[in-house]
Order: C-alpha cells, then sequence, then structure tokens
C-alpha cells in the first residue's frame, strides 16, 4: 500500500467503538505498524483518555519503522509539518453526538471494531445505528467498515456478528483472530507487522481486506485530487 507526497495528500482512518476491550487500539496500532513498514509516514492521534496507544508508541523500541504520536493537546502544527501520508485516529470511548459527528467529517473512512459478545453486541448496536444515520455516511461520503474483533471467523460467533450487523445492512470487512500475538506485540510496543514471517504468517492473513479496501480508497481520493488540481 503506497500514500503520495506532497500538500493535502494525507489520509485519514477514525477507528471507533464506544466499548472498551472492543480492539479499537489493537485495530489502530497493528494498521499502523502495516503502514510504517511499507515506508509510510504514520501519526497515530489518541484521543483516548487511557491513552492506550500512546503508551504503546512509548514502548516502541528504537530500529522498528517509525510511528509518531498525537495527542488532543498537541499542536496541529506538528502534524502538519510532517506531512505523514497517514492518521490514525484512536477515538475516545464512548464518543457520540457532536463530537462522533466532528470526527467522521475530518476522516477519509471510519472502521468499527466489534467484539462478538453479547455485551458488546448491545453496546455497540446504538452506536452504529447513530453512526450509519450521519449525512457523510448515509449518503456514502465516509466509505464504513466493520471489521469482528477477537473471533474465528469459522465459528458460531462469526456468524452471531454477521447477523447482528443485517439489519443495518452492514457487512463484515475481516475477522481478527483473538490470538496472543497481539498481547505479546502490544507489551513490547510492535505490531503483528513486526513480528517475523514465521510467528505471525498466520495472524497476517486475516488483515488483506482491510488493506485493500484502504488503499481502493486511498486510490480513489488521490485520482480525485487530480483531477480537481487540473480543474
Amino acid at each position: 500500500m503506497s500514500g503520495r507526497k506532497g500538500k493535502g495528500v494525507m489520509f485519514t482512518v477514525l477507528v471507533a467503538n464506544p466499548k472498551g476491550g472492543a480492539g479499537k487500539t489493537t485495530i489502530a496500532t497493528n494498521l499502523a505498524g502495516y503502514l510504517a513498514g511499507k515506508r509510510q509516514r504514520v501519526v497515530i492521534l489518541d484521543m483516548d483518555r487511557q491513552r492506550s496507544a500512546a503508551r504503546w508508541l512509548a514502548r516502541r523500541p528504537r530500529g522498528f519503522p517509525e510511528i509518531r504520536g498525537a495527542l488532543p493537546e498537541t499542536n496541529p502544527h506538528i502534524i502538519r509539518d510532517y506531512a505523514p501520508q497517514w492518521l490514525i485516529v484512536d477515538a475516545p470511548a464512548g464518543v457520540h453526538g457532536a463530537q462522533l459527528q466532528a470526527f467522521v467529517k475530518l476522516a477519509d473512512a471510519v472502521l468499527v471494531p466489534v467484539a462478538t459478545s453479547a455485551f458488546d453486541f448491545e453496546a455497540t448496536a446504538d452506536f452504529l445505528n447513530e453512526l450509519t444515520a450521519l449525512k457523510p455516511i448515509k449518503e456514502g461520503r465516509r466509505p464504513l467498515a466493520v471489521i469482528g474483533s477477537k473471533v474465528d471467523g469459522r465459528t458460531v460467533a462469526a456468524a452471531d456478528l454477521d447477523e447482528f450487523l443485517a439489519p443495518l445492512s452492514l457487512d463484515v470487512l475481516c475477522h481478527i483472530r483473538d490470538s496472543q500475538l497481539y498481547v505479546h506485540a502490544a507489551r513490547d510496543g510492535l505490531s503483528i507487522f513486526d513480528q517475523p514471517r514465521s510467528r505471525a504468517e498466520e495472524a497476517w492473513a486475516d488483515w488483506p481486506p482491510v488493506l485493500h479496501w484502504l488503499q481502493t480508497l486511498v486510490t480513489a481520493k488521490a485520482e480525485h485530487a487530480d483531477t480537481s488540481g487540473k480543474a
């Protein structure tokens, strides 16, 4: 996956779910790790009060692909001066209302990780209803994708997730397995994409649908920018 250098080409991904433990920060940090490994300039904007993504970055060892961090109080000029190709926003837990609307307005795409317990379904149902009612998403101007988090796609739990999302006409982009590899990587400030193939290849296999979806959106945004620039 590649971005493009230059002014105005940053692609912003909002990762949001109102319930703790849904895998929001896991998705954000591992996506950032993948992109950084592809020589992309990546910033994680940690908006969550727990600061899990910021603490993950603080543990990240030297020598691995660089990922920069930002917090709500970070001067926006610092981000702009770095000219990131990707801004990954780890949204605050419980985000809704005007704050959610503002985040969606600034994003190019929205990822919602959903775990497969009844508690997660209940906590996420109202959020997804609110999210899909927002004008940019309802009109298709802000692509939305759901990721099954901590689930084996072959299990009954995966089918339950599909059934839960059916009334909202939402599809699951992929299922990210429940693996200790994510736990160990998070502890060490790493992503699964920083791990050797011999250890992480099975986990990597869950991610291509997400990466392909994002690449398609990035390409479309770049083509639109080119067309607008020539007009």
